[in-house]
C-alpha cells in the first residue's frame, strides 16, 4: 500500500525576509518511526559570471539533518565553478564550509543539465549558507551559473525499535524495512514502479564510500538520507547501491529485488556488478576495522563466484580486478585513498593468501563505433507494410562491441519502442538504432543489437523493419548508441519514406489489355497472375483479389516482389522464373501468421506414427491424414500449399467466428467444414490473406 506524502508550501526566513519553498513530508511505514521532512527551493538570478556569490544564511524552520545541493551552469573551456555550504545549530555559530563535487555515482551529465553532489550529512541544524566561486574561461567568458536547488532533508527516527523488530536477511544483513525504506518512494503517483528491477550474474565487486559523516550516531538516518537522495533528487525511484556498511559492521541491504539486482552506483559498469557502500569519508582517515570484516563477509557469502584475486577484460576496460574500487572505472576519488589502500588485502584474506596487489590501474579501452551506410526500403510503400532498414557498423576502437537484443530482423510496430517490447537498456551494450522527424516519445525508439559481439577492426551488418501503418511522409534519420554512455553517432543518414493509403481501395478498369477486371471486388490482376489463379483452382481455391497489384517486400527471402492479396493467397511474382510454373509462387501466410505461435502444442513436432493412411514429413516433424491428405494430394500438394507445420486440432475462425477442425501449412490453412459435408467444399482454404490486411488496418 502506498503511503501518504503530504506537500505543501513553508517560507523560509532568509536575511530578514521570506522565501517561498516546498516542505514535503514522506510518512516511514513503521508505526514508531518518524516521517522524512524535506524542505527545498531554487534561487536564480543573483550569481556573477565571476568572482565569489555568498548566500544570505537562510533559517530552516525544522531540524535537518542531511544538505542536498543541484546546480545548473555552463562552465567555459578553462573556467570553473566550486559550491560549498555550512551549517549552524543556532544560527550564530557555523560549522566550517564543505566543499561540494559532482556526484561520480551519477551517469554522465549533458553540459547544460542539473548536476547534483552526494548529501551532506551534519549536526541536526537550524540554518544553512551556501558559497559560489566563479573562475571565467580562458578566454574570459564567464561563467553561466542558472540555477542553485537547496535541500534540507531530516531523515532522524524518533524511535529505533523497529531496527531490531524486523527480522535480519540470512541472520545479519538489516532489511529494507529495518532501516526504515519507504517504498513508496519507487512508484510515481499512478502507482506505476519508476525502476523496475533488471538482473544479470554477478562479475565485480565495486567498493565506495559515501562521503559522508563518519561514524554517525544514526547509521540508520543516514541510508535514509542517501535513499531520499537518489530516489527523489536523482528520480530513480531507489537507492544505487546494492549494498551499505555502517562503522559498527552493520550491513544494510540496498537497491530493492534481492540478489543479482542490477543498481545505480558506477556510471556505465552497473550491469554485472554489485555496490557497496561504506558509510563514511575515507580520503583522509581509515576505514573502521569492523566495517572491513563486514564487506570481506559480504563478498564470501553473496558473490562466492567471483574469484577474489582474479582480474580480467571488462565491458570496454581492461585488466579490471574482480574487486576494486568505484575510481577503476570512473574517474573519480571513490572510495577514498584509505580505503582504496586496503582492498589488496581484502582479496588477500579472501583468496587466502598475501595481499592481492595489481600495480596498473585499469586502463581504458577505446569502445568506439561507427555506421557505415545505413539505407530504408522502399522509399514509397503503402501503409501497414513493411520498410527494411540496412545497418553497417564497424568497429573503429580497441576493445569488443557488446551488444544486447533484440536481434537483427525483429519487426517494430510503428507504436512501439525498444522498452514497451521488451528490450530495455543493457549498460554498455551497442545498438544501431531510427527516429523520426515529430517524435516526441523515446529517442532512437526503434533499436535493434549487432549480430554478434563486434572485434576491433570488423565490420557487420544489421537489418532491421518497421511496419509502417501511418499514410504520411517520414523523414528518418540512424544512430549508433551505447546505452547508458553516449551517442558513437546520432541523426544521420536522414532518408524521406512515404507511406501512401493502402492498395485496397476499388480501382477503375486499367487501359493496360495485361489486366483482366473483377468488377466484384473492383481490382486489376496482372495477365500472369489471372493465368496462374485460373489454371489451379480460381474463385475456389483463392478467391477475388483483395488489393491491385503492387510491389512489397518479403519477410520470407527478403527481397521485393510484384504482390497481389486475394482473399486466401497471397500471389508473388518471380521474374528470375520466367517461362517456368514458379514464375507465380504462393506466400507463405500460414508461416507467417503463426509465427508466434510455435510453442502452441498443435505445433509441436510429433513422432513419425506407425497407422497407415497417414503421411510423415520429416521435414517438419507433422502428419497429413484424413480428409486433409485427399484434399492436399488432389489439389496441388507441396507446390500449392507447403508442408504441414502443425497437427489437425480445433480453432474459433476470424472470419465467421465458428470453430473448426483445422491445420496449418506454409502457404495456407485448411478448414472442414462438416456442413459441407459430401460436396466439394467439404474442405475450404482459411481467409489468411483477408485476416493479414484486416490486421494491417487495409479492410
Amino acid at each position: 500500500m502506498r503511503r501518504p506524502r503530504i506537500t505543501r508550501r513553508a517560507f523560509l526566513q532568509i536575511a530578514g525576509g521570506l522565501a517561498l519553498a516546498t516542505l514535503t513530508e514522506i510518512r516511514l511505514p513503521h508505526p514508531v518511526a518518524r516521517a522524512i521532512t524535506r524542505i527545498s527551493w531554487i534561487e536564480r538570478g543573483v550569481f556573477p559570471g565571476a568572482g565569489t556569490y555568498t548566500s544570505p544564511s537562510v533559517a530552516i524552520p525544522r531540524p535537518f539533518n542531511s544538505i542536498e545541493v543541484g546546480w545548473r551552469a555552463v562552465v567555459p573551456a578553462g573556467g570553473s565553478l566550486t559550491i560549498a555550504v555550512r551549517t549552524s545549530v543556532d544560527g550564530q555559530h557555523w560549522s566550517d564550509w564543505v566543499v561540494l563535487a559532482p556526484d561520480p555515482h551519477a551517469a554522465p551529465h549533458q553540459p547544460d543539465a542539473w548536476v547534483y553532489a552526494t548529501p551532506v550529512l551534519v549536526t541536526p541544524s537550524t540554518a544553512l549558507q551556501y558559497r559560489v566561486q566563479l573562475e571565467p574561461g580562458i578566454d574570459g567568458s564567464p561563467v553561466r551559473l542558472e540555477a542553485v536547488e537547496l535541500g534540507c532533508v531530516d531523515t532522524r527516527g524518533d524511535d529505533v525499535r523497529f531496527l531490531a523488530e524486523t527480522p535480519l536477511i540470512d541472520g545479519w544483513i538489516i532489511p529494507r524495512a529495518g532501516w526504515g525504506a519507504d517504498e513508496s518512494l519507487r512508484f510515481d503517483e499512478n502507482g506505476k514502479e519508476i525502476w523496475p528491477p533488471s538482473y544479470a550474474p554477478v562479475e565485480k565487486i565495486i567498493i565506495h564510500h559515501t562521503v559522508t559523516q563518519n561514524n554517525p550516531p544514526d547509521p540508520a538516518a543516514s541510508v535514509r538520507a542517501i535513499y531520499a537522495y537518489h530516489a527523489i533528487t536523482q528520480g530513480w525511484g531507489d537507492i544505487g547501491y546494492n549494498f551499505l556498511v555502517d562503522w559498527q559492521g552493520n550491513v544494510y541491504e540496498g537497491r530493492y529485488g534481492g540478489p543479482n539486482v542490477v543498481g545505480a552506483h558506477t556510471a556505465g559498469y552497473n550491469t554485472g556488478t554489485m555496490g557497496i557502500a561504506v558509510l563514511g569519508d575515507f580520503t583522509s582517515t581509515a576505514p573502521p576495522q569492523p566495517a572491513i570484516d563486514s564487506l570481506m563477509r559480504l563478498i564470501r557469502e553473496r558473490a562466492p563466484q567471483v574469484d577474489p584475486g582474479g582480474i580480467s577484460y571488462f565491458r570496454d576496460l581492461v585488466d579490471v580486478p574482480n574487486i576494486g574500487g568505484h575510481r577503476d572505472y570512473n574517474l573519480t576519488e571513490c572510495p577514498g585513498d584509505h580505503l582504496y589502500e586496503v582492498i589488496p588485502d581484502i582479496r588477500g584474506r579472501l583468496k587466502g593468501t598475501g595481499p592481492v596487489v595489481f600495480r596498473s590501474r585499469p586502463r581504458p579501452g577505446q569502445a568506439r563505433g561507427e555506421l557505415v551506410s545505413v539505407t530504408f526500403t522502399p522509399t514509397e510503400l503503402y501503409a501497414g507494410t513493411l520498410v527494411r532498414v540496412d545497418f553497417a557498423v564497424r568497429n573503429t576502437g580497441e576493445v569488443d562491441l557488446l551488444t544486447q537484443g533484440p536481434p537483427p530482423g525483429f519487426t517494430y510496430e510503428e507504436s512501439q519502442s525498444f522498452d514497451s517490447v521488451g528490450f530495455p537498456k543493457v549498460e554498455g551494450c551497442f545498438r544501431v538504432g531510427v527516429d523520426f522527424e515529430g517524435n516526441t516519445g523515446i529517442p532512437n525508439p526503434f533499436r535493434w543489437g549487432l549480430p554478434n559481439r563486434l572485434p576491433p577492426g570488423q565490420e557487420t551488418t544489421v537489418t532491421g523493419f518497421i511496419r509502417l501503418r501511418s499514410a504520411r511522409q517520414w523523414r528518418f534519420t540512424a544512430s549508433l548508441v551505447q546505452e547508458f554512455v553516449r551517442y558513437q553517432q546520432q541523426g544521420v543518414f536522414a532518408q524521406d519514406v512515404v507511406t501512401l493509403p493502402a492498395p485496397t481501395s476499388p480501382a477503375p478498369p486499367s487501359s493496360d489489355p495485361g489486366m483482366v477486371y473483377f468488377s466484384e471486388t473492383q481490382h486489376n490482376v496482372p495477365r500472369v497472375f489471372f493465368d496462374y489463379w485460373e489454371a489451379n483452382g480460381g474463385l475456389e481455391r483463392f478467391g477475388y483479389p483483395l488489393t491491385e497489384p503492387f510491389p512489397e517486400f518479403s519477410a520470407t527471402d527478403g527481397h521485393t516482389y510484384l504482390t497481389q492479396y486475394f482473399e486466401r493467397a497471397r500471389f508473388e511474382h518471380h521474374p528470375e522464373f520466367a517461362g517456368t510454373q514458379f514464375e507465380v509462387l504462393l506466400g507463405l501466410l500460414g508461416s507467417e501468421r503463426t509465427a508466434a505461435r510455435r510453442q502452441e502444442p498443435p505445433f509441436q513436432p510429433v513422432p513419425p506414427p506407425s497407422e497407415p493412411g497417414v503421411d510423415y514429413f520429416p521435414e517438419t516433424g507433422h502428419t497429413l491424414r484424413g480428409l486433409f491428405r485427399q484434399y492436399w494430394w488432389q489439389n496441388g500438394g507441396l507446390p500449392i500449399f507447403g508442408f504441414p507445420i502443425s497437427e489437425q486440432f480445433e480453432e474459433q475462425s476470424k472470419t465467421d467466428g465458428q470453430v473448426y477442425v483445422v491445420q496449418y501449412f506454409e502457404r495456407n490453412r485448411f478448414e472442414w467444414h462438416p456442413e459441407l459435408a459430401g460436396t466439394r467444399y467439404e474442405v475450404l482454404l482459411g481467409h489468411l490473406a483477408r485476416e493479414i490486411l484486416i490486421d494491417r488496418g487495409w479492410l
